[in-house]
């Protein structure tokens, strides 16, 4: 069922019911649809790993989120309602008593709103994906620990996770813990967040451990695991992570509002010597823009049959990555997860040069050579495409990150146990 402009003003949460897991999501994280339903993959995979161990899931999705109900998995519920009540009344305080009066009467309105949601649900732990302070300040009176479950990349330069934004802000307004995928981007958080006495976790990606486990049990994985390759030629096949907000990199009338002109004509003069597939964000396949960008698509690439873009937006990541050989990106995120199956990445944005305003980007991976920095060149892109291909993947473990997550939700599940007792 498609999401209606009506639920921008659901309040469904009394609905809701006691739970051992309280899972908070918005639509920017549902990237995937499974049985006809948006799924957000990191957060529903918490839920469906927990429910394979008897816990008790429910879910909210946080404001303003269409995709609730019957329209996704799970049947998230919504406080929209109530957030845009606050929202309009602290407009009218910003504009009596100021901006930071104003701030500060919305969380504490946010904080009501997460007490009485915690008194229904009377969960055992909420997790999250960047849990607002309301969220926050409401787990901490009621001792339920909030997870912050990372979703993107994490380093120096973001304001939500770096110790230059957060060593000043209150123990309070944060999470009682951050769930990261790996060991560098904890490092980012442990310089600061235990000396606030919060827990910095390394649990892996849910999602993409999910399709190394393949456990038979697990029906979402057993459906689409063994999904056929969209190219079965011997051609090396080259993916290309589009990002939605790139006009705000690329202010100029020449930028085509998907990829970068350079990029356009590496793709179209070697289409036939290679295979490329060019994955949309999960933003910009439900976007206004989203029959722009099609068309885009279409206009430029259409009459190349070695170039598709529908079936791979769609696909799990883990399972395309499986098909891939070399990743190009502005700078998306998927730059880690290719480098966890020693796929090289080309970075095409200029600001995470050193010196430039992302610098802080992706430092791991470039420091170990999984990712470079590359000029907006036809030729110079070219040559990185031929000299990489002749190197070949990296050799990669991910055992680390399987038993990674098998231990939290151990951990989970022990600490229902324990509670229910």
């Amino acid at each position: 069922m498609p999401p209606s402009w009506t639920a921008l003003f659901n309040d469904s949460w009394k609905k809701l019911n006691p739970c051992d897991v309280l899972l908070v999501r918005g639509d920017g994280d549902c990237g995937y649809v499974y049985k006809g339903k948006a799924y957000a993959p990191l957060i529903d995979s918490i839920g469906d790993l927990g429910i394979m161990r008897n816990l008790v899931i429910e879910s909210v999705a946080i404001p303003y989120s269409k995709l609730i109900g019957q329209s996704a998995y799970s049947s998230p519920v919504s406080y929209n309602r109530s957030a845009l009540f606050v929202g309009l009344i602290r407009r009218i305080i910003w504009f009596i008593r100021g901006r930071a009066k104003g701030e500060s009467w919305a969380n504490n309105q946010r904080m009501h709103i997460w007490d009485l949601i915690l008194k229904k649900t009377d969960p055992k732990c909420v997790i999250g994906i960047q849990p607002d302070v309301g969220l926050c300040r409401a787990g901490r009176i009621h001792d339920i620990p909030v997870f912050d479950l990372q979703h993107g990349v994490i380093d120096d330069g973001n304001p939500w996770y770096s110790e230059k934004y957060r060593s000043e802000t209150p123990e309070k307004d944060l999470p009682s813990g951050f769930l990261c995928w790996d060991e560098s981007s904890a490092a980012i958080l442990r310089k600061w967040a235990p000396q606030k006495g919060i827990n910095v976790e390394v649990v892996g990606n849910p999602w993409f451990v999910r399709f190394l486990i393949e456990n038979p049990d697990d029906s979402l994985v057993r459906e689409i695991i063994h999904t056929e390759r969209i190219f079965n030629n011997h051609k090396p096949v080259i993916l290309v992570s589009l990002q939605w907000g790139l006009d705000f990199y690329y202010k100029n009338d020449t930028f085509n509002g998907v990829m970068v002109d350079a990029l356009e004509k590496v793709i179209l003069e070697t289409a036939d010597s290679y295979n490329w597939l060019l994955r949309l964000h999960p933003v910009q396949l439900r976007a206004i823009k989203k029959e722009e960008i099609r068309n885009y698509l279409e206009n430029t690439f259409g009459h190349l049959s070695s170039v598709e873009w529908g079936t791979c937006s769609e696909l799990p990541l883990p399972v395309l990555l499986r098909q891939v050989d070399l990743h190009i990106t502005d700078m998306s995120s998927i730059v880690v997860e290719a480098g966890w199956m020693g796929i090289y990445s080309a970075l095409l944005n200029s600001n995470i040069r050193c010196g430039g305003s992302l610098q802080h980007m992706f430092m791991y991976e470039r420091e170990t050579g999984l990712a470079q920095v590359l000029p907006q060149d036809r030729s110079i892109v070219m040559q990185w495409i031929e000299k990489t291909l002749i190197k070949g993947k990296r050799n990669v473990s991910l055992n680390n990150m399987e038993k990674a997550l098998s231990s939290f939700i151990n951990y989970i599940s022990s600490t229902v146990e324990a509670k229910r007792k």
